[in-house]
């Protein structure tokens, strides 16, 4: 190879690399921010997970036995853990949208719909005022399908 054809082939991996740079940050730029389709994803997730959880027995009777401050914890990790999945991962093609600064829109959304899909499966199963009779072991129920209606809502909405 001559010095000529050396320069050629450098030319051309300059240009190589210059558009892979562009093609990057369109990719970068094509990022989804919150739309209401993420937001029905979120709501058929949680009810695919929450519903086969609310009607289990061992979900009660785990719920019944574990402190109040126990499923606050759980639900705190839940949280920590969404928030990092979020945050620092890029998963799913979507912007990180922040709702006062520094709490992900998601992260917000996820959690709110979760806790309430897993609150209401509860309800409309019946298992809560029938079977489940405390405002407290309500609520740690709820906790506990949460921590699995949280996968179902961020893996519909990261799977598109």
């Amino acid at each position: 190879m001559d010095r000529d054809e050396l320069k050629r082939i450098e030319r051309e991996l300059h240009a190589i690399e210059e558009t892979v740079s562009q093609i990057s940050e369109r990719l970068k730029e094509r990022k989804e921010s919150f739309k209401f389709s993420d937001f029905v994803q979120e709501v058929a997730g949680a009810v695919l997970l929450a519903f086969p959880f609310a009607a289990n027995a061992d979900i009660w009777e785990l719920a019944k036995e574990i402190s109040l401050s126990h499923a606050l914890f759980i639900l705190f990790l839940v949280a920590v853990a969404l928030f990092f999945v979020i945050e620092y991962s890029n998963l799913a093609n979507f912007k990180v949208q922040h709702v006062a600064g520094f709490l992900p829109l998601r992260l917000f959304t996820i959690l709110t719909i979760s806790l309430t899909v897993s609150a209401l499966a509860l309800v409309i199963l019946g298992v809560y005022p029938s079977i489940i009779k405390e405002g407290e072991w309500f609520f740690k129920a709820t906790v506990l399908i949460t921590l699995f209606s949280v996968i179902g809502s961020f893996g519909l909405d990261a799977a598109r």
